[in-house]
């Protein structure tokens, strides 16, 4: 039976601590309804919490241990809160929801600017290599259960994502070969949106200084935020770690203010916390406080409820990093043997006015060189030689689809290695 899921969070009516909760729910079927007494881990009181399917599809993430639980229609609430001596205030348990499981979201957007090209006669092929990848989508799917049953069977540790490639041809009759990506899961993905686009390449020889993917000139902040955001897609699937200096986010002047929160929400959407940095000015970070205020995203709201997105949290932390004395204005993906990086006149805005920009390609000691000495910015770039693992799925020389697990100590646009103990399915 299928089982539709939310997350929550609640409140410990005794000392406020949040407890993250799964609240499952049976669509067109029986759902029962009832509560937990949960014990806090922080204060280790006992309260109630009303909940749906309390015995078998909801449960509690962390935050809390379920000491007991009730069902409305035996009408044994009462008696269970009593056993343990909860008192049955009737006072409702602050609670949020966050999201509900199973909404499908489009991440590569179609409708804007496409970031991929012809180098023989400047097609644009995003849409192309959707529609071959929609083709191809359960000869995939095929593939991939094949090797699943052999993942489970040798319970080893997952791969981080999914490339899956495929043929994608042009008007003109040039070939090309499309890479998507998506992290790496159980499920088989229905739609081809499932996947981002992260790579065309031409499967023909091209001419010298040819690109499927080239930026360079002047375009509309639009267009600016459009090729951003699929490189933004690009870097956190294929590099290993993603730097964004913008000195500003949003404007800030009347009219325009009301914007700042959705082109933060749009930085958080297609950033990964855990590999990206954010170089920014500290009067910005406060621009966002001001204007958020008492909305969803509210950022001393989302921090009582321990939702602040990581890279919010680290940006409000005393010791943050900020840049007061910076103009320049790059963004890039990192990995130990090479970086892209996308340069020039555009901070994070929208609208029709133009900005000159244009993608460059470093190895990492030049990048390094040119860019983060001169903004006096000093890491630790051991950390970009760990190894990566994918799943490649792949057409063999007999036109059938085939999975090998591959690893890399670089960008995924490099030269990968298949593992030692990988298993070619």
């Amino acid at each position: 039976m299928n089982i539709a899921y939310r997350d929550e969070i609640a409140k410990c009516p005794n000392c406020g601590a949040n407890i993250n909760l799964i609240v499952g729910r049976y669509p067109g079927g029986c759902n029962d309804s009832g509560g937990w007494v949960l014990k806090c881990h922080v204060c280790a009181s006992l309260f109630p919490l009303t909940v749906k399917n309390p015995d078998d599809a909801s449960a509690v993430r962390s935050g809390a241990t379920i000491i007991d639980s009730w069902d409305n229609e035996i009408d044994n609430r009462a008696h269970i809160l009593a056993k343990h001596g909860v008192a049955d205030t009737g006072q409702a348990v602050e609670r949020m929801l966050l999201v509900t499981h199973g909404e499908p979201e489009d991440f590569y957007d179609l409708e804007s600017r496409a970031l991929y090209r012809c180098t023989a006669c400047g097609t644009e092929l995003d849409a192309k290599a959707y529609a071959a990848l929609s083709e191809q989508l359960d000869s995939i799917n095929g593939a991939f259960a094949t090797y699943l049953n052999w993942f489970l069977a040798h319970s080893r540790g997952a791969p981080e994502g999914i490339s899956a490639r495929v043929e994608t041809a042009c008007t003109c009759g040039r070939t090309h070969e499309a890479r998507f990506y998506r992290k790496f899961s159980e499920h088989f993905p229905e739609r081809a949106a499932d996947y981002w686009l992260i790579d065309v390449a031409s499967a023909a020889p091209i001419p010298e200084g040819g690109k499927t993917l080239d930026v360079d000139g002047i375009f509309s902040r639009d267009d600016c935020i459009a090729i951003l955001e699929k490189l933004l897609l690009r870097w956190q699937a294929g590099h290993s770690a993603v730097l964004l200096a913008a000195p500003f986010i949003g404007f800030n002047f009347p009219g325009a203010k009301k914007k700042v929160p959705d082109l933060w929400n749009w930085v958080l959407k297609y950033t990964n916390p855990a590999k990206t940095l954010l170089i920014t000015r500290k009067a910005t970070f406060n621009l966002l406080k001001e204007v958020a205020k008492d909305t969803e995203m509210d950022v001393e709201f989302l921090k009582s409820w321990g939702l602040l997105n990581p890279t919010l949290a680290t940006l409000d932390e005393k010791k943050a990093f900020f840049k007061t004395d910076f103009h320049a204005k790059f963004y890039c993906g990192i990995s130990a043997d090479s970086v892209e990086i996308l340069v020039g006149s555009f901070n994070i805005h929208e609208g029709s006015y133009v900005e000159n920009i244009h993608l460059l390609r470093y190895s990492l000691e030049e990048f390094s060189r040119r860019y983060l000495v001169g903004m006096k910015m000093f890491f630790d770039l051991k950390p970009l030689s760990t190894r990566r693992s994918m799943l490649d799925i792949f057409v063999d020389p007999e036109g059938i689809f085939r999975c090998k697990e591959i690893a890399y100590t670089g960008s995924m646009f490099s030269e990968p290695k298949p593992w030692a103990s990988s298993k070619l399915t």
